[in-house]
């Protein structure tokens, strides 16, 4: 380091990720679509014949023998006006034909008494899932520092349980053939209390000053990375600041979204752990001003937003989420490009399929709160959400959930 700037910078290791943008219109892909017995060519930048079109090479290039297959009628022509930057656009044309065999397989060919023997013979056997698999741990609204319920105690005692809890979740579905390569350990914000400005009477309610809240989330944080990323070939630490963790005056935070007590407690984790050779694989994705952040997690695109910012839509907290995601897309955000977005914040778990995306929303570790019993009659219970990603999955890309 050689200036202040690098001094204050957050550490990165990633950036955002954001969806590919389509290149081709919907069902209209070049290629051939086998379950379909459609062939669609490359864009071309001029209309020709359809049976014009040099079909046989591009078979060949497909990697089918043309002398097997051919092109036959009825053609489909479609045009396409693609975006090439810096406000110009180009007029494409697309062909669509049917592929047929021709020599077809005749059904003679299929044995179908051997087929049924190996059917009924047939033993299932435990799928082995192999390949770029992870697994996540949602580290949300610790709120340490807090007397309701069981107070701070009760906080670290859950902690001190969930690490080992979440270790052998880990051994079980590697024994189960899970084959996991990667550690995802996300930070939801507000990991500590705070001191004031966040409801009434806080200052009565904390048990720890903020140094103190700091301290013992720090080490226990510092523990959990140090437990879990051993079992993994790669780790990566990633976090969203919360609104406890805002600097407040008057009930209101002064400062700027980055100067946030739940992201400092990330930096300082990071620096810690960077002293140590042993765990220089673990990366680190901390943001230097913003609210939410998007990551590839085999494949999946995964965002992170604490929740406080979800303010409309409906009176339920997965509502808000599901508007303010909503919002996130048609502004184009990266965060909009979310196929999971998990967010913390009310305190209690929900998992919603909305379209092809999934929202999240995590438990707390806090032993309950008194304010939010006597407002809403509810309970709150504990707990830390985890899951796996598996890549390639055809429909919903997360698996194994389960809240510890």
């Amino acid at each position: 380091m050689s200036s202040l700037e690098d001094y204050s910078k957050s550490h990165r290791d990633f950036g955002n990720v954001r969806r590919t943008r389509k290149m081709h219109p919907k069902g209209w892909e070049p290629g051939i679509d086998t379950s379909k017995n459609i062939i669609v060519s490359k864009p071309l930048p001029k209309a020709i014949k359809p049976e014009d079109h040099k079909w046989d090479i591009y078979l060949a290039e497909l990697g089918f023998d043309p002398k097997e297959f051919e092109i036959i009628e009825p053609f489909e022509v479609r045009t396409w006006t693609a975006n090439m930057g810096a406000g110009e656009t180009e007029q494409f044309y697309y062909y669509k034909a049917k592929i047929i065999s021709k020599n077809p397989v005749s059904s003679k060919d299929f044995d179908y008494k051997n087929l049924l023997k190996e059917i009924k013979a047939y033993k299932g056997q435990p799928q082995k899932i192999t390949g770029n698999s992870s697994f996540v741990v949602c580290l949300s609204d610790w709120q340490m520092g807090k007397r309701d319920g069981d107070g701070t105690q009760g906080i670290v005692k859950r902690i001190e349980q969930m690490i080992p809890d979440v270790t052998a979740r880990i051994k079980d579905l590697k024994k189960n053939g899970v084959d996991l390569a990667n550690l995802y350990v996300f930070g939801l914000g507000d990991i500590v209390e705070g001191c004031d400005g966040f409801y009434p009477m806080q200052e009565f309610s904390v048990e720890y000053d903020l140094r103190r809240q700091k301290m013992i989330a720090r080490r226990l944080l510092v523990k959990a990375i140090k437990t879990w990323a051993p079992l993994f070939k790669n780790t990566v630490v990633a976090c969203v600041p919360g609104n406890h963790g805002e600097n407040r005056k008057n009930g209101k935070a002064f400062t700027s979204f980055g100067d946030n007590f739940d992201v400092s407690l990330f930096d300082e984790a990071q620096e810690i752990l960077s002293e140590n050779p042993a765990f220089k694989k673990v990366k680190f994705i901390i943001p230097e001003n913003e609210l939410w952040i998007t990551l590839d997690v085999s494949g999946t695109i995964i965002g992170l937003a604490h929740g406080h910012q979800f303010r409309t839509g409906g009176r339920y907290s997965h509502q808000k989420a599901v508007a303010w995601l909503s919002g996130q897309a048609f502004g184009m955000t990266d965060v909009g490009d979310s196929d999971i977005l998990i967010s913390g914040h009310f305190h209690h778990l929900f998992v919603v399929n909305e379209g092809k995306r999934t929202l999240m929303q995590c438990p707390s570790v806090d032993g309950g709160s008194e304010w939010f019993e006597n407002m809403t009659g509810k309970t709150s219970y504990s707990g830390t959400l985890t899951f796996s990603i598996t890549p390639g999955k055809t429909q919903l890309p997360w698996d194994n959930l389960r809240v510890i």
